[in-house]
């Protein structure tokens, strides 16, 4: 291939415009306000050219904006084309349906100008730590009660900001002064960004980006195409099963059909749009989680941009949940597509045995909302992770979030935000799934109030995972399931609301959260004993557990009793 371009200045030019992504993500992490973004770090950065189509994006980006992100800047461009734009203009919209799924994600795009004529665009979006709407979300039946929708707009003309779209914010959001603060932040990182790609293109004489656009989206492209190719032609088929609103369980069928150098991922039998709750996912959505988990298998070594999802195509039916119409209900979408990574992966298990990984338990934000004695609002978010799940090779790791990439909140910034104690945030015993290789372990979190001031406290704990299990991969067990308590003196333990809410009162009420385990992988009683004692002596799999799931006896010492554990395994070869 004839590139204009020597390989080396290739790959400087290629790493320069990630390296630029990064930055514009240093950007955010450095100047977020919340804890979703500046702590969880639940935002993405992407650079791309004049049509919207990606060239690099941020390595630490969310990776469901990778895809996402793009698609909204098409859509921005459809309304405000080149012709319509100047120098110093930013655009917003956190659409559902045109950006990533659900009102939070907020996306800002700056065009970027050289010589009068657009030759790029930095792109971000974050997930706001609040976008006003109901506080019950497992109600919301249309997305008009979630919050406030903004369609593709101008944030900024011409370097000025737009104060009426501003002040709109400002009104109908809690704590606007974070709301308002994540947002800038997001415009800074884009103008840094800009300000980059304009001083690399002097640098090395380029008059525009397409031609090295071309390049990098060829070579991308060329490498997945290659790495389809390597599989085995077929259709391959799966099905997990998601908690859904918590009565009746859904169940998401998917065929992965490769056929030459292209796939097909389809969703055909997925349940229809769940009429209320939220747990309904937008095209963008599914596509994206789809692609990424495609990504992950066939060239994670390859940079990301548009090129990488040419050879690939997303069916998901309309008026389903994977593909839900307007106005239907969001806010939820995690809860239904964080399981679509794992039902691809398994379909394409007994292919790519080695490229794959068990079903990772879903993290869980917890919203916190209430006011101080002073009449301040606080409203913050507490994000932790269940257990990652295991793949040929290696145990799933403990308390990892998988498919986003996003990080655990650490306690001592959640309790500088809200008076809410953390009272203990520990490894859950038991928790990772059985097998050849472990699934990673869920965690155990309380919570109490700081003041006993009387005032009410209301947490979000929409776990998912109480009610459905994900069966690992060849062999493999599911991990423990999620649970969620409230203790109160003199009272039974109670189990979450049907509205999934819980009000704490006073400081001797605790909200106890326990986040399932990943899922194993390959047979239980082929894992190495050594390994299991270790995992005994860690605190990780009780000396019950041991015997029981992995027929391996831990003797008072410790050490692994060889006698009774070749009988255990020998009793079970014999049964089966």
């Amino acid at each position: 291939m004839t590139t204009g371009f020597d390989p080396v200045t290739l790959e400087v030019l290629w790493r320069r415009l990630i390296q630029i992504a990064d930055e514009c993500w240093l950007t955010i992490w450095r100047t977020a306000f919340s804890t979703i973004m500046g702590d969880a770090k639940d935002f993405g950065c992407e650079i791309l050219d004049p049509a919207g189509h990606s060239l690099a994006h941020a390595e630490r980006s969310m990776p469901v904006f990778n895809l996402s992100l793009p698609l909204a800047v098409r859509a921005m461009l459809e309304r405000f084309p080149p012709s319509r734009l100047a120098p110093g203009d930013v655009l917003v919209t956190n659409d559902p349906w045109l950006c990533a799924g659900h009102l939070f994600d907020i996306a800002v795009v700056t065009p970027v100008f050289r010589g009068g004529r657009l030759v790029a665009l930095v792109g971000s979006v974050g997930h706001t730590s609040d976008i006003g709407g109901t506080k019950d979300s497992l109600a919301a039946r249309e997305v008009y009660e979630e919050g406030l929708q903004i369609p593709p707009l101008k944030l900024m003309r011409r370097g000025r900001p737009d104060e009426t779209l501003f002040a709109l914010l400002r009104a109908n959001v809690r704590k606007h002064e974070m709301v308002e603060g994540d947002v800038h932040a997001l415009v800074s990182a884009n103008a840094v960004g800009a300000r980059r790609l304009l001083a690399l293109m002097d640098e090395y004489g380029l008059e525009d980006l397409e031609p090295l656009g071309a390049v990098i989206q060829a070579r991308s492209e060329e490498a997945m195409r290659r790495a389809i190719g390597k599989v085995p032609d077929g259709q391959y088929t799966f099905a997990v099963e998601s908690d859904g609103l918590g009565r009746d369980r859904l169940r998401l069928p998917v065929c992965v059909t490769v056929s030459g150098e292209t796939v097909t991922v389809d969703f055909t039998g997925a349940p229809p749009e769940a009429e209320r709750g939220g747990i309904n996912c937008t095209y963008n959505y599914t596509a994206s989680h789809t692609v990424y988990a495609l990504k992950c298998i066939l060239t994670p070594e390859v940079p990301s941009n548009a090129g990488c999802y040419r050879p690939i195509r997303v069916v998901a039916p309309e008026g389903s949940i994977l593909n839900c119409r307007h106005p239907a209900s969001v806010n939820l979408r995690t809860k239904t597509g964080w399981y679509i990574a794992s039902a691809v992966f398994g379909a394409l298990a007994p292919v790519l045995p080695d490229r794959v990984k068990a079903h990772t338990a879903q993290p869980i934000g917890v919203p916190v909302y209430g006011r101080e004695a002073s009449g301040e609002t606080f409203n913050d978010n507490l994000l932790f992770s269940g257990g990652a799940g295991a793949w040929r090779g290696g145990d799933g790791q403990s308390t990892m979030l998988f498919p986003t990439s996003a990080a655990n909140v650490s306690v001592e910034m959640f309790e500088s935000r809200a008076p809410v104690v953390v009272v203990r945030k520990e490894l859950r015993v038991d928790s990772g799934g059985p097998g050849t290789w472990r699934g990673g372990l869920g965690q155990v979190v309380e919570l109490r109030k700081l003041r006993d001031d009387g005032r009410p406290v209301l947490f979000g704990p929409h776990a998912e995972g109480m009610v459905t299990s994900v069966p690992g991969l060849l062999g493999g067990r599911s991990g423990a399931r999620a649970r969620v308590r409230v203790t109160r003196p003199g009272r039974p333990e109670e189990g979450l609301p049907d509205d999934g809410t819980v009000v704490l009162r006073s400081p001797d009420e605790s909200l106890v959260i326990e986040l399932a385990g990943g899922s194993g992988y390959g047979e239980p009683f082929e894992r190495d004993p050594q390994a299991v004692a270790r995992d005994v002596r860690l605190g990780y799999v009780s000396r019950e557990a041991a015997e029981n799931e992995y027929g391996v006896a831990i003797g008072p010492d410790g050490a692994v009793d060889e006698a009774r554990t070749a009988a255990l395994r020998q009793g079970r070869a014999a049964r089966v």
